[in-house]
């Protein structure tokens, strides 16, 4: 038995056993019920009772299990609980929230590891001991697996079903078998830069852009399986031979949307399949082999909003209007690749992905800063703590619009924030997101709120 990752799992969104050694007080010093520490970059309060020891921290936007949440009666409302005289913090969707109390920020949650080990012991009569630095969303045990946390979707969001998620039900949809999976790949998860801030050191060129909020986008021109005719069929009986041809694929985040391929596509959560016109747009520009990552934002064709309240500017289209790119929608560019014959990848630069965009005539995101990372901050010592004392500079940098409004949008919303690219033959980004975008969120969720993109 065992904690483990599941399939599915994101790593923004995974449990982690960590070792707390130092509280440090509120920043109020009137508040005397609260402490806080510091979990990978993250600020948690918590009790002022919780001591050294070895914890379990939630990151926010997860959610936890109903069992577990009565088990341990974290529930707010007492009668959900196992003991219905005691009372928690949790509302009854399980999720984490990021908070502020007293002017102190709070992004996810702790609790001791020995709670868990109890609560997994109760479920399958066997002790598993939590081992420092485990991430997980899933227990392990005799072939089978139970879920611990996960990421948080409201109901409303699953009215479409995953399979249309490619490679990600059990059953894969009748069409999909002619992708090629090492030709065509969905965008990786980005990481929160706060779980891994030591990825940047004071050498390394990054690339700072902005980070826009609409829904993501892929379009791509790579070998794709054909259908065979009778000769071709007994060709490959005979030597193995493919016969594969390059064709265009689109898709959103995780579903691919062209119906040949995927019979089981719809036109996405609206009703309206919006990444169709972005595709229209770059698939004239796809060489053979490339593979464009990009964000459409603004309005969609039915005149509703990508994302609620976000416009980047845009306006929505009037009844019968052409939609029309850079007047009702924008696609911001933030990825390029090139597949070779054989799978292998090669990954534009920030650098490489704004030439190429600049060639073609398309907008990549806004790039704020490019260069060494230490030059950044020059008035920072490298000897003492420099990635903490960075990173924290990077969250309230106003040069970069953290925790202010958008300056893409008329609207006065909260800007989303900022994505970091290490300048490396990966090509690794990684996320800052401000935590007045991650409040307002929060308070969609619980209004339950669609959002495409988590939809998609």
């Amino acid at each position: 038995m065992k904690l483990t990752t599941g399939k599915k799992a994101n790593i923004n969104y995974l449990a982690k056993i960590v070792r707390i050694e130092h509280f440090k007080p509120h920043t109020d010093p009137e508040v005397t019920r609260l402490k806080c520490c510091v979990i990978d970059g993250f600020n948690i309060i918590c009790g002022i009772d919780s001591e050294p020891g070895l914890y379990v921290y939630f990151p926010t936007a997860c959610c936890l299990n109903p069992d577990f949440l009565k088990y341990a009666n974290l529930y707010r409302h007492k009668e959900l609980n196992a003991d219905p005289e005691q009372s928690g913090m949790f509302e009854d969707n399980g999720r984490v929230k990021a908070i502020r109390l007293r002017g102190e920020l709070s992004e996810g949650f702790i609790l001791p590891a020995v709670t868990l080990e109890n609560y997994i012991l109760s479920v399958t009569n066997v002790n598993l001991t939590c081992e420092e630095g485990t991430e997980f969303d899933i227990v392990e045990h005799d072939g089978k697996t139970f879920w611990i946390n996960k990421k948080y979707i409201p109901k409303g969001y699953t009215k479409y079903s995953q399979i249309e998620r490619m490679g990600k039900s059990a059953k894969q949809p009748k069409g999909l078998d002619k992708i090629i999976e090492n030709q065509f790949r969905f965008h990786y998860d980005t990481t929160l830069i706060k779980k891994c801030p030591h990825v940047i050191n004071p050498g390394a060129i990054i690339s700072i852009t902005e980070k826009v909020h609409g829904t993501s986008g892929i379009s791509a021109y790579v070998l794709c399986k054909q259908p065979l005719n009778w000769k071709q069929k007994i060709a490959k009986w005979l030597t193995g031979e493919e016969f594969n041809k390059y064709d265009y694929l689109y898709s959103s985040r995780t579903v691919v949307k062209n119906k040949y391929y995927n019979k089981k596509a719809s036109d996405g959560f609206y009703g309206v399949d919006v990444w169709k016109y972005a595709d229209d747009i770059i698939r004239p520009y796809l060489q053979k082999g490339m593979t464009v990552y990009y964000e459409i934002v603004g309005f969609l064709p039915n005149g509703g909003y990508i994302q609620k309240d976000y416009d980047y500017g845009c306006v929505p289209p009037k009844e019968g209007e052409k939609y029309e790119l850079g007047k009702h929608f924008d696609i911001y560019v933030y990825r390029v690749t090139m597949t070779n014959v054989d799978g292998k990848v090669h990954e534009f630069s920030a650098k490489e992905v704004q030439q190429w965009c600049t060639f073609v005539g398309l907008q990549s995101v806004k790039e704020w800063y490019y260069g060494f990372a230490k030059d950044l901050y020059p008035d920072l010592n490298f000897d003492e703590h420099w990635n903490e004392n960075f990173l924290q500079k990077l969250a309230n940098d106003k040069e970069f619009y953290m925790e202010c409004y958008s300056p893409t949008c008329s609207n006065k919303v909260p800007h989303e924030g900022i994505v970091i690219k290490m300048e490396n033959m990966k090509s690794e980004a990684f996320k800052l997101k401000c935590f007045k975008f991650l409040d307002k969120e929060g308070k969609a969720l619980d209004a339950g709120e669609v959002n495409i993109e988590d939809n998609a």
